[in-house]
Parts: C-alpha cells; sequence; structure tokens
C-alpha cells in the first residue's frame, strides 16, 4: 500500500488549532522544558490528521526523556512537579506502586501519537478482552470507516479474532496466562497506551488547556501491575490526583474503558 505524504506541523496547528489539540514541540518545551532535542516527522497524512479531529482524538508528541537527562516516568515526572498538576495533586496515591515497573522504569514511545481524550465508544463495561473488541471495531467503523484497512492492521485483528475465545476462557480460568496472551496481541501492542503515556497526555492537555480528561472515568492500559494476573488502568482526574489502579481482566466497570492510542503505520 503506497504511504500518503505526511502532514506539515503548520497544517496540524492550523487544523487542530494551536494548544488545543496539537501539542507540538513549542508546547512540550513549555510544559516539560527543553526535553526535545529533534522534533521527527509526523506520520500522519492531512486525510488521517482531519479524521482523528472529527473523532475526537488529539495529536501529540511523546517525549522520552526530561530535560534533566533522566528517564521520563511517572516517577521523575511525579518528583520534578513535587506532585503538583495546577492547584491540585498530580497523583493520588504514588505509595501504593512506588515499587511497579511501569511506575520506576516505563518512558513514553518516542514520536507523534494520535489518542482519543475519552475512551471510545462501546468500550466501558467490558472486560478487558471486550476491550480489545472495541479496539478492532472503532478502527474498523470510525477510523478507516468506508476504507480498506492498512495489511498489518488487518493482521492484528485476524490474530485476535483467532484467539478471542481462548481468551475468553483464560479470563475464568487463568488470569495470569491470560494477562500474558493478551500483552502479547499485536492490538495491545499497536493500539494500547502505557500508564506513563496517559499521564503525558493529561498533565499536557492540563497545562495548555486546563482541561481534565477522563475525569469521571479510567482506561485500561497495557501496563501490568505487581499483582500476578493484573492490568493497570488509569483515570478519575481531579483536584485530588489521578488515580492509578489495577485489577484482573476479567474485571469490568460501567466508567471503565479504553482510550485508543496509534502512531504511523509500520512499515508492511
Amino acid at each position: 500500500m503506497k504511504r500518503s505524504k505526511s502532514a506539515t506541523l503548520d497544517y496540524a496547528k492550523k487544523l487542530f488549532g494551536r494548544g488545543t489539540d496539537a501539542f507540538g514541540p513549542d508546547e512540550i518545551q513549555k510544559v516539560f522544558g527543553d526535553c526535545v532535542k529533534m522534533v521527527p516527522e509526523i506520520p500522519f497524512s492531512e486525510e488521517e490528521l482531519r479524521r482523528a479531529r472529527k473523532l475526537g482524538q488529539y495529536l501529540i508528541l511523546q517525549a522520552s526523556v526530561l530535560k534533566s537527562g533522566k528517564p521520563f516516568t511517572i516517577k521523575n515526572m511525579n518528583h520534578q512537579f513535587r506532585n503538583r498538576m495546577g492547584g491540585g495533586r498530580f497523583l493520588f496515591d504514588a505509595k501504593r506502586y512506588s515499587r511497579s515497573g511501569f511506575y520506576v522504569n516505563d518512558t513514553p514511545t518516542f514520536g507523534w501519537k494520535l489518542v482519543s481524550c475519552e475512551v471510545i465508544p462501546g468500550s466501558r463495561g467490558g472486560n478487558y478482552v471486550d476491550q480489545i473488541q472495541a479496539i478492532a471495531d472503532y478502527l474498523i467503523l470510525k477510523v478507516y470507516e468506508g476504507q480498506t484497512l492498512p495489511p498489518v492492521y488487518q493482521l492484528a485483528i485476524k490474530e485476535f479474532d483467532s484467539r478471542k475465545a481462548q481468551l475468553q476462557k483464560l479470563l475464568v480460568g487463568d488470569s495470569r496466562a491470560c494477562e500474558e496472551e493478551l500483552t502479547s496481541l499485536w492490538l495491545s501492542k499497536l493500539f494500547l497506551q502505557k500508564p506513563v503515556e496517559v499521564m503525558y497526555g493529561l498533565f499536557v492537555q492540563y497545562t495548555i488547556n486546563g482541561e481534565r480528561s477522563l475525569s469521571n472515568e479510567s482506561t485500561w492500559t497495557c501496563g501490568r501491575s505487581l499483582k500476578n494476573g493484573r492490568f493497570v488502568f488509569v483515570g478519575y482526574n481531579n483536584c485530588a490526583g489521578v488515580d492509578i489502579l489495577h485489577d484482573y481482566p476479567i474485571s469490568s466497570n460501567p466508567n471503565l474503558g479504553i482510550c485508543f492510542s496509534r502512531g504511523g503505520v509500520p512499515n508492511e
């Protein structure tokens, strides 16, 4: 499949509005300081950006290293900003996961991402397998509505379809095995956020726009806790601090869904 010409940063700014739904190097520097030494090409076409804007997604440049040179982890972010986000707290309770890898080690994947501001329609109230199905449906029915999916995305959905029945059995029989299987899915690797990426986006949105996304809901992530068989979810973003929790993949909650995030289509 021939790759469309990449959109320019100027086009993205005009389309989304400066600092509103397009967070480029200027916005990232304003929020975090000089932590982006090289700005990569936007891996999306103008058409992709127009579709993303229509779907309520925002464009963001993710950094992986703080201006201090330290890794861009949630722990280091929390320390740099003294657990503050505006007039409120950054994290509700960091002690409960202070030794978890997603808190002390994970960093955002460097580059541009398109991210849904809130959890995607149809994802609330389902278990983790249901959430992956919601991602597949969102790709087909919304992101590529009326179009043919790139081959790599077609293969990712085909892989999930072939393993879904087994995953549903593991949900009730072996949470640890289910967690491993879900983590290995291409749909998970391509479209799910790390906890640190969710926190990064929430902090940027609030600092630039004064908006608190995920204020009354939370999103599953691909992050895993120290507890066997449990995935991390992030949300309930209010002045008391963003809450980071974890639960078994079989769990469901009417206020728990999944946000959509993607970089450019991988080389085919």
